[in-house]
């Protein structure tokens, strides 16, 4: 969105068939943008001989990221990994604990990686191989009203797919200037579950299996996956490396119902504006002072949040 128009740049997510670090299969979703409806479309006629109902969603390819590259580049587009970490169906998450090993000679290719909900800067940026790579914060939605959970500011001169590519390789004074995320804990894959047990594993990362029932067959969570995989004592970003500003959605908010959400909607027109710029005083005029103190908090980080972790988002406590 700029300037009251809507600039829409066309992607397929794609799941390919990988090789994971211990010779058995992995599997990943890549993220592939395109400049036009022409080369769209003829890649999704030649991804039809790679996948078997091109007209279903997230179906697996029988191709790997290091083959995909060079179809989404035939059509002259871009290929970023989608939701890097998680524990279903990322690179990181279960295929390597390196994209170099993935994508080879090819890794230059890649602009950039999306961190996914449940991972932010701080944590990705333990991992020396993404200092080169750009960030986005994208929703990952699956429903309407959870789109743009998280998103990006990028400057830009031309609002178009070539002004979008620019700001992903730092090209011409073209950046990301801030990534908007999630706090890592709300993301549903943050820490650990038990399967076994049904719940999220307490404990010092990197838990690797369950401190009640002793079980392996867990849902690693990303936090705990990093720390396995990191090859940094702390955390140092790369100097273009922009602000990530966490912010946690009206919706997660206790005691703050649909009709409140509606009123602050009605009177601020967006949520990003609720959360970031409106004044206490203003919102207190609109929902009062309880709200208008717990929306201050939040975007001060004052208040606790349970980490999620096995498929559950995490939660504000009350």
């Amino acid at each position: 969105m700029y300037r009251d128009k809507v600039c829409i740049i066309l992607g397929s997510e794609i799941e390919t068939s990988e090789v994971n670090d211990a010779g058995g299969t992995g599997s990943a979703h890549n993220l592939c943008y395109f400049p036009t409806l022409e080369d769209i479309k003829a890649f999704s006629k030649e991804m039809s001989n790679h996948i078997k109902n091109i007209t279903l969603s997230s179906q697996r390819a029988n191709l790997s990221a290091y083959e995909l590259v060079d179809i989404v580049e035939k059509y002259h587009g871009i290929l970023v990994p989608a939701h890097c970490f998680t524990p279903h169906k990322s690179f990181y998450g279960n295929c390597t604990s390196s994209l170099k090993r993935i994508f080879k000679e090819k890794y230059d290719k890649i602009p950039a990686i999306e961190l996914g909900l449940s991972s932010d800067t701080f944590l990705a940026d333990e991992i020396s191989e993404l200092e080169t790579k750009t960030f986005l914060t994208n929703s990952d939605a699956h429903s309407l009203p959870r789109i743009a959970r998280e998103y990006n500011k990028m400057l830009v001169e031309e609002v178009n797919f070539e002004g979008f590519v620019k700001a992903l390789k730092n090209e011409d004074g073209r950046k990301i200037l801030a990534n908007y995320g999630l706090d890592p804990k709300l993301g549903k894959y943050h820490r650990t579950y038990c399967e076994v047990c049904g719940k999220r594993i307490e404990g010092p990362v990197p838990v690797t299996k369950c401190d009640t029932c002793d079980s392996r067959n867990i849902t690693m969570g990303v936090f705990d996956r990093i720390e396995i995989i990191k090859d940094k004592e702390y955390t140092k970003s790369p100097v273009f490396r922009p602000e990530y500003v966490y912010q946690v959605p009206l919706t997660f908010i206790p005691g703050l119902g649909n009709k409140t959400i509606d009123k602050l909607l009605q009177h601020f027109d967006t949520e990003m504006t609720v959360l970031h710029k409106v004044s206490k005083d203003d919102i207190e005029a609109v929902v009062g002072e309880k709200i208008a103190g717990q929306i201050m908090d939040i975007r001060e980080g004052k208040l606790q949040i349970v980490e999620g972790g096995g498929g559950i988002y995490g939660h504000v406590m009350k």
